[in-house]
């Protein structure tokens, strides 16, 4: 393969990406019902890869650093792309409604290439002695505490956002009273 096809498939994922992202941001104005008792289910199950995964090949101190690493700086951006969603309550179902926000998609667009850009192998290159280099371990290791990280904050935020607003629509509702009865004519 030509070192120009392997740099092209190497940015293929990125398209790919872009192509699924121009895709979702059709619907970033149309609000979706939350289930808050449902945002535990995609951390539960990355979680449980993430375990398997550090389980079957362990990894050194430097790995669980790096890990640690990748986690915290996920949770920072997770936080901040669950601050990003729109919120707001149903006045009549009085259930909470969220919209993707346009700069929520363009952060996962942004972390993409920016993976791409410092990661340091070019695809399709073979590992060195049958082995991946440790950097790259280690990097693998970073990302995936920064992927756990980043849904479990983001998740997380949502829930306790959620949570905040139906209780402030239960207290307004209880607080308004309701309207007189209407007077008949007799």
């Amino acid at each position: 393969m030509s070192p120009l096809v392997r740099t092209l498939v190497g940015y293929l994922p990125i398209l790919i990406l872009i192509a699924v992202m121009a895709w979702r941001y059709r619907n970033v104005h149309k609000a979706r019902a939350l289930r808050p008792g449902r945002l535990w289910i995609l951390p539960a199950i990355y979680g449980a890869i993430v375990l398997a995964a550090m389980l079957s090949m362990p990894t050194s101190g430097l790995g669980w650093l790096c890990f640690v690493a990748g986690v915290a700086i996920g949770v920072l951006l997770g936080w901040q792309r669950g601050r990003l969603m729109r919120l707001h309550v149903d006045d009549d179902s009085g259930t909470v409604m969220m919209r993707q926000s346009p700069a929520a998609l363009v952060l996962i667009v942004v972390i993409a290439v920016l993976r791409r850009a410092i990661h340091p192998a070019t695809p399709g290159t073979p590992p060195v002695h049958g082995h991946f280099p440790a950097e790259a371990l280690y990097f693998t290791d970073a990302l995936l505490g920064f992927v756990l990280g980043m849904i479990v904050a983001q998740r997380l935020e949502i829930w306790l956002r959620a949570r905040a607003l139906l209780a402030e629509h239960h207290a307004q509702k209880q607080a308004t009273p309701p309207p007189p009865p209407a007077l008949q004519e007799g």
